[in-house]
Formats: structure tokens, C-alpha cells, sequence
């Protein structure tokens, strides 16, 4: 089997590292912030991890069924639980 090599221009080059160097620090820097966070968030955390106002989480908790940790009257969520909450809602 005989292989093909392409040579690309070299602006065409640049271009396509440039792209691949910028979507890879977006990707590490996202799974950075991602477990700068506890496993499991009180409420402010969890906004905060959600990207949304504390009003708005809370307004999601009540017209949601955000999955939530209760033990003595404290409330924690599980990050996993939150990312899967958001990708339920994904579009």
C-alpha cells in the first residue's frame, strides 16, 4: 500500500498548530478548573461550577431534580452528579 504525503503551504501550517496548540490549552486549562473543585460542593461551590449565579442554582433546585447530598441538615453535591445534571440539558 502506497502512502500519500500532502505538503501543506506554510501560512496553511502555522495556522492548523496554531489551532491545534490553542483547543489543547483550552482543554487543560477546563479539566484544571474542573478539579480545583472539591468532589463534593456545598452550594456557592456548586454554582460557581455550574457558572451560574447562587440565584440561579437555587432557582434550578427548585424546578429540577438536582441530585443532593442532605446529612444533619447540610447540603453537598457531587460534582460528577452536577456534570451529569448539565449534560442532560445539553442541546
Amino acid at each position: 500500500m502506497e502512502s500519500l504525503k500532502v505538503q501543506l503551504p506554510d501560512d496553511l501550517q502555522e495556522a492548523t498548530k496554531a489551532m491545534i496548540t490553542d483547543s489543547l490549552d483550552s482543554a487543560v486549562k477546563e479539566i484544571q478548573i474542573k478539579n480545583s473543585f472539591p468532589p463534593y460542593l456545598n452550594k456557592g461551590e456548586a454554582s460557581a461550577y455550574c457558572g451560574v449565579s447562587r440565584g440561579v442554582f437555587n432557582a434550578w433546585l427548585k424546578k429540577y431534580d438536582i441530585p443532593t447530598i442532605q446529612i444533619e441538615g447540610v447540603s453537598r453535591f457531587r460534582r460528577e452528579a452536577l456534570d451529569d445534571f448539565m449534560k442532560q440539558h445539553e442541546q
